[in-house]
């Protein structure tokens, strides 16, 4: 690569940037050059992860801390905002996000929390620390503080960290358990003792995992609405609409939307199967034979007609032809690919492509759902099939349902329409 035409052409010929770069070549680590968006040259490195790599992007202002750094010695860890160092004195670094109010403000209420001069880290108002040490000569210890400078070149805005010091790990295998294990232990026991609630940062998805359905721009101005939507439905499907980063929880609130019409339009299969029988001219009340197949038809195991999935079925068809959900996936190709992919992100699916679709497009859709919806909700850990066809938050495979919640949005939206009633004028 030559510094003419690449954006390193823009820096001086002393730039730390341009050591940097050498420095990571001869370790024989992958780096290429780009910019930011003020067009500022970037180097963009490629830290060891496991089997893969995750982009670290580096400025001309962080270069001289990265020459400090030992790259071949540093190591991201899965899904988290997260780094082991395999130093003299290991270790590992996680960004922590406060789920239950401001992160500065939630330090000053641990035992011990010790406040830091402002000067010495500007990039976050929790300057400070408290040491956690154990009491049977553990071989480590742990601190929650300020992120560390070299933390602070990989993960921008973040308030503060977790850093698990002194344990020897000699795989990667071993360092993201101990992380998950040990880690995750530490915030736990916070939210018991201190009422204090902390997650590990996690990676924001990109490329394919970014996923939102794609609607024409109305150019109209907005008119009072002629239909009035049942209001249970729509508090459910607006709470699915606020679950935000909470992929597997806006599953269920849709699916709650679906399910809230379950008995009535499974309830019209009903009737019109009900109705045929008693139209029929050679039908004789005082005929047992028929009366028993009367009953049999309005034999149902729960409020709707048929079990679960089959009332699925019938709100669905019901709601949405074949051709709007095909318009759907025309309109989303994004959605498409992810349903139609060979090797599907949620293990144990079959691709769905409405392109080439064997049978019904929306049974083959709602068969798909109800698989989904009971590996969200089926989490017994001894009856309740295999642990690894759960589907837990924050796993790869909750992330990927992104998604199909696209689609669940539709639907949810279709079936409120068609359970709409006229608004008084």
């Amino acid at each position: 690569m030559t510094v003419d035409s690449s954006p390193a052409g823009s820096l001086k010929p002393n730039s730390p940037l341009l050591a940097l770069e050498k420095k990571i070549q001869a370790a024989g680590i992958s780096c290429e050059w780009t910019t930011s968006w003020d067009e500022s040259a970037l180097l963009q490195i490629d830290i060891a992860s496991g089997r893969s790599s995750r982009a670290v992007l580096i400025s001309d202002e962080d270069a001289p801390t990265c020459l400090e750094m030992d790259f071949a010695k540093i190591r991201a860890l899965g899904e988290y905002e997260a780094f082991y160092a395999l130093e003299e004195n290991p270790s590992i670094e996680v960004a922590l996000t406060a789920t239950s109010g401001p992160t500065h403000r939630l330090m000053e209420r641990i035992p011990g929390w010790v406040t830091a001069d402002p000067e010495e880290n500007l990039r976050t108002k929790a300057q400070g620390s408290v040491t956690i040490t154990g009491t049977r000569s553990e071989d480590w210890s742990a601190e929650i503080s300020s992120p560390s400078k070299r933390f602070s070149v990989f993960c921008s805005f973040v308030p503060v960290t977790l850093k698990l010091k002194g344990r020897q790990l000699r795989t990667y295998s071993e360092a993201l358990a101990f992380l998950e294990g040990a880690g995750n232990a530490i915030l736990f026991e916070l939210d018991l003792k201190y009422g204090l609630s902390f997650t590990f940062r996690r990676m924001r998805p990109v490329g394919p995992m970014r996923f939102g359905r794609r609607t024409h721009q109305n150019a109209s101005a907005p008119t009072l609405p002629k239909l009035q939507y049942a209001a249970e439905p729509l508090s459910l499907y607006r709470y699915a609409r606020s679950a935000v980063g909470m992929p597997l929880l806006e599953f269920l609130a849709y699916y709650q939307v679906l399910e809230y019409y379950f008995s009535r339009y499974s309830q019209r299969d009903l009737l019109d199967k009900l109705r045929n029988e008693l139209r029929d001219p050679n039908f004789r009340a005082d005929d047992e034979r028929q009366l028993s197949r009367i009953l049999r038809i309005t034999r149902q195991p729960g409020r709707g007609y048929g079990d679960e999935r089959s009332q699925l079925k019938a709100t669905v068809r019901y709601s949405v032809s074949e051709d709007a959900i095909s318009d759907f996936f025309s309109a989303n190709p994004e959605v498409l690919g992810h349903f139609s992919a060979k090797k599907q992100a949620i293990a144990g699916l079959e691709p769905v492509d409405p392109k080439r679709k064997k049978g019904d497009l929306a049974d083959l859709l709602c068969e798909r759902i109800y698989e989904i919806r009971c590996r969200v909700v089926h989490t017994k850990e001894d009856g309740g099939g295999q642990v690894d066809s759960l589907l837990m938050p924050f796993s790869p495979e909750a992330e990927s349902l992104r998604a199909e919640n696209v689609l669940m949005r539709f639907l949810a939206q279709k079936v409120l329409i068609a359970g709409a009633v006229d608004l008084p004028a």
